[in-house]
C-alpha cells in the first residue's frame, strides 16, 4: 500500500507539472492562430478591393467600346441621298449646348419604326449622360415617337471636330478652326449649309472626376479626296 501511495503521488506531481506547460502551448498556438486569421482577412479585404476596381475598369472599358461602336456605326451610316442635309451641328436653346444632328441608316431594328434611315441627335442630357435621340423618318406624323440611348454616364462636357478643306470664301471666327496644313483645318461647328460630310471626325469628352479627355476618332467614307496631286511638281 505504500508502494501504490508513493506511485500516486508521483504521478499527480507529474500532471501538476506538465498543466503550465500545455497552456503555455496553447496560448503561443492561439496567439499564431490569430496573427494567422489577421493576415488572412487583410488580404482578403485587399482582394475585394483591387477586385472592385478590376471590375469598374472593365465596365469603363465597356462603356468606351460602346460608345466607340455605336458612333462609328452612326457615322458611317449618314444617309447622303436624303433631300435635306443629313450632317450638322445645332444648338439648342432651352440647354443652351451644341448636338449634332445626323440622318443615318440605322439598321434593323426590332421596332419598324426605327428601322432603316431615321434622324439622330447627339447631345448631352440633364443627367449628365452623352446620349443618342432618334426619331423615324416620317413626315407624315405629327408626333413622331422618340427613344433615348445612353451612349456614356457621368459626362460634364464633350467637343466634337470636323475636318474639312480651307476655304478663302468663308468667314470662320479663330478660335472655331484648328489648322492641319495648308489645305485641312479643323473645325468646331459643321452648317447645315454644307452639302459634304467630313471625312474625319473626333470627339473629346470630359468625365466628371478626371481632367485628361476621352479622344476617340472616326473615319468616314468620302468621295471628295483630301489631298490633290499635280504632274510635274507643277499647279495646273
Amino acid at each position: 500500500m505504500r508502494i501504490g501511495l508513493l506511485y500516486f503521488k508521483k504521478s499527480d506531481s507529474q500532471a501538476l507539472k506538465k498543466r503550465p506547460f500545455l497552456l503555455f502551448e496553447i496560448l503561443i498556438a492561439l496567439s499564431l492562430t490569430a496573427i494567422l486569421l489577421t493576415f488572412l482577412f487583410s488580404f482578403f479585404v485587399e482582394s475585394v478591393k483591387i477586385e472592385k476596381k478590376i471590375d469598374a475598369m472593365r465596365s469603363e472599358i465597356t462603356a468606351r467600346q460602346h460608345l466607340q461602336t455605336r458612333l462609328q456605326a452612326v457615322m458611317t451610316g449618314i444617309h447622303r441621298e436624303s433631300g435635306t442635309s443629313p450632317f450638322y451641328t445645332q444648338t439648342v436653346k432651352d440647354e443652351g449646348k451644341e448636338s449634332l444632328i445626323a440622318i443615318f441608316d440605322n439598321g434593323i431594328d426590332p421596332d419598324p419604326a426605327f428601322s432603316g434611315s431615321v434622324m439622330g441627335r447627339i447631345y448631352l442630357d440633364e443627367q449628365s449622360n452623352l446620349s443618342l435621340a432618334t426619331w423615324p423618318l416620317d413626315p407624315e406624323e405629327k408626333h413622331r415617337p422618340w427613344r433615348k440611348e445612353i451612349l456614356l454616364s457621368h459626362v460634364k462636357e464633350f467637343e466634337f471636330e470636323f475636318m474639312a478643306q480651307k476655304r478663302e470664301e468663308e468667314k470662320i471666327k479663330k478660335e472655331q478652326v484648328k489648322p492641319i496644313n495648308s489645305t485641312l483645318e479643323w473645325r468646331a461647328h459643321w452648317s447645315k449649309s454644307r452639302s459634304e460630310i467630313p471625312p474625319i471626325i473626333r470627339l473629346s469628352v470630359w468625365k466628371e472626376n478626371q481632367k485628361d479627355p476621352l479622344r476617340f476618332a472616326f473615319l468616314i467614307p468620302s468621295v471628295e479626296p483630301l489631298a490633290t496631286y499635280w504632274e510635274g511638281g507643277k499647279k495646273p
